[in-house]
């Protein structure tokens, strides 16, 4: 059986970094993610949406991680945005209590427009 792989691959479009989100985020991922976004997260005022429609596995450990960046990036008036996550892993981060901590939206283009209203200052 072949191991899954993370994927991350940046787009920027209109102001906003979105990383689209392939394969699983998992312990064997977990620092490669971290070390990706620690980057992304630590420019000036960043406006980043995560788009995970191809995220096919989250643990809780990712989970917990997607919550410290929300934290952080909201803090400082950036904005930290999750769309498209599968019926399954959005249950999974309903049951643990997190969807009343992060920014999820249904399609990408439902983030995107958060993430350009914020930046305009609409």
């Amino acid at each position: 059986m072949a191991i899954s792989e993370l994927s991350l691959e940046r787009e920027d479009r209109d102001g906003v970094q979105i990383v689209h989100v392939r394969g699983p985020l998992d312990s064997l991922s977990h620092d490669q993610f971290k070390e990706y976004m620690d980057e992304l997260a630590g420019q000036p005022h960043p406006n980043i949406v995560l788009d995970c429609e191809h995220l096919s596995y989250i643990n809780s450990r990712g989970i917990t991680l997607l919550a410290r960046y929300q934290r952080a990036l909201s803090s400082s008036l950036a904005f930290f945005g999750i769309a498209a996550l599968n019926a399954r892993l959005m249950k999974s981060i309903e049951l643990l209590g997190m969807a009343k901590i992060l920014r999820l939206y249904p399609t990408l283009d439902d983030a995107m427009k958060a993430a350009t209203a914020l930046a305009s200052g609409a």
